[in-house]
């Protein structure tokens, strides 16, 4: 489970004017998350690995009075077992880069962060979309969608965050709050405008979300979701639809190809059941999840290719996850997980279904 404390740097700042100076209360913050363990990726080879993403984050902000602060969060990840920024052209501050101000009104951000369905659809899984082995919600939550897919960063299509993006989030409202992103049309290729938004309640251990966005290339998003804790349970229910434009970067051979496809989608949708059960300092985590229609050729959780079946897809598939947690303390645990997943047609190397394993040691600070 993700848990974060955070270290305060530095408490305060002096506004100085030639007429004289006013206190102004500032602070900057270091939080982070650190995961390492070995890892077998379903249907891959067994290594020392990240199974949820090595983060560290620079955050802060100072008190302009009357209820008004400006902020900022710089957060990058990393590959705990090499110590190097994560792989795939990515920008350097993967996590988020945003300035922004903070008031009674809400807060307004600007720069890159993720989109509204991003930020918010953890609070649906298990794994908080958080596992790359156990969390069904980590391969089929909004399949083959992509916020920000002409980035400008090579080989990078992030299937989280926006760009030159302006950000907002509500404050709370009785339980509501919502959130709206939109981003700068920056890139020659792009077809329209992002633009996304969740209205979501959190009350008395109930939560739910509506979510819609629209990429650079006319692709939309739908996700809803819902959760509710009884004691020591918690349980969680996402359902995500999406629909890819044919004239779209996503749906051609430039990414997921589903126009080579033997039965051409465009409307892709995932559900995922999961649950949290915490016994003591043990926390157990199980989920389900099925992708009604399957992936294309390496873009899938195995990385497989169909094309031997002719299909140049998956087919529909099912996903199994099992977790285990032992919580040395509120920022330190030991985990363990399992997985399965099972597919409709066979791959070039003749598998229908694939396991995966890890276990590790999470600290968050």
């Amino acid at each position: 489970m993700k848990k974060h404390t955070s270290i305060v740097l530095a408490a305060a700042a002096i506004n100085a004017s030639a007429a004289g100076s006013a206190m102004a209360q500032s602070s900057v913050t270091i939080s982070g998350w650190l995961n390492l363990g070995v890892i077998k990726q379903t249907g891959e080879a067994t290594k020392l690995g990240t199974v949820s993403r090595s983060n560290i984050a620079f955050s802060g902000k100072e008190d302009l009075g009357d209820g008004l602060a400006a902020t900022f969060k710089l957060s990058t990840r990393f590959e705990m077992d090499t110590g190097t920024t994560e792989a795939g052209g990515r920008p350097f501050w993967q996590g988020e880069s945003t300035v922004g101000l903070k008031g009674k009104f809400g807060a307004v951000r600007l720069g890159r962060a993720l989109s509204p369905i991003g930020a918010q659809d953890g609070t649906y899984d298990a794994w908080q979309v958080f596992d790359r082995v156990a969390s069904p919600a980590w391969w089929f939550f909004i399949p083959d969608y992509v916020p920000d897919p002409l980035s400008g960063q090579p080989n990078s299509h992030d299937y989280g965050r926006v760009a030159n993006a302006i950000f907002y989030d509500s404050p709370d409202l009785s339980g509501f709050h919502f959130h709206l992103s939109t981003a700068a049309s920056e890139n020659a290729a792009d077809r329209a405008r992002h633009y996304g938004g969740s209205l979501n309640y959190d009350k008395n251990g109930l939560s739910l979300m509506l979510g819609a966005e629209q990429n650079s290339q006319r692709d939309r998003a739908y996700f809803a979701g819902a959760a509710y804790k009884i004691g020591p349970v918690n349980t969680m229910l996402g359902y995500s639809l999406v629909k890819l434009d044919p004239l779209g970067s996503i749906y051609s051979s430039d990414w997921t190809n589903w126009a080579a496809a033997s039965d051409p989608r465009t409307k892709r949708s995932s559900v995922a059941l999961s649950a949290t059960i915490d016994v003591g300092t043990n926390t157990i985590l199980v989920g389900v999840g099925r992708d009604f229609q399957g992936s294309t050729n390496a873009f899938n959780f195995i990385g497989s290719n169909f094309t031997k079946a002719g299909t140049n897809y998956s087919g529909a598939s099912n996903f199994y996850g099992l977790g285990y947690l032992y919580n040395l303390s509120k920022r330190t645990s030991l985990f363990a997980d399992a997985s399965y997943v099972n597919w409709k047609y066979e791959d070039d190397n003749g598998r229908t279904h694939a396991t995966g394993f890890s276990v590790g040691m999470n600290h968050g600070f």
